[in-house]
């Protein structure tokens, strides 16, 4: 059962792809808000997904509409940084935290 499981967790890793990526940081706690494509090279369909310790949910999605989900995931960052928490676009390296 568990050969299975693992296998089918490895195929599902392959099938989505994330672009951009964001972790955010307050007392101690992490959040990450991401955008997952789900076929290579296209920006569509999309999905924005929203990881804590305990949970995730994805908040927005596109089937039609390129840069939708970026803009999305974007904005709830600086919504997160409104709130108190300092993110990061992991992505880019030489990029300054976001929402301070």
């Amino acid at each position: 059962m568990k050969v299975i499981i693992l296998l089918v967790l490895s195929i599902l890793s392959f099938q989505v792809y994330a672009q951009d990526k964001y972790v955010c940081h307050k007392d101690g706690a992490e959040r990450t808000v991401e955008v997952v494509y789900s076929q290579p090279g296209s920006k569509v369909p999309c999905e924005v997904k929203y990881t804590k310790p305990d949970s995730n949910k994805i908040l927005w999605s596109a089937n039609h509409e390129a840069g939708y989900c970026e803009a999305k995931a974007k904005q709830f960052v600086l919504k997160l940084g409104g709130f108190g928490w300092s993110c990061s676009d992991v992505n880019d390296k030489a990029a300054q935290p976001l929402g301070e």
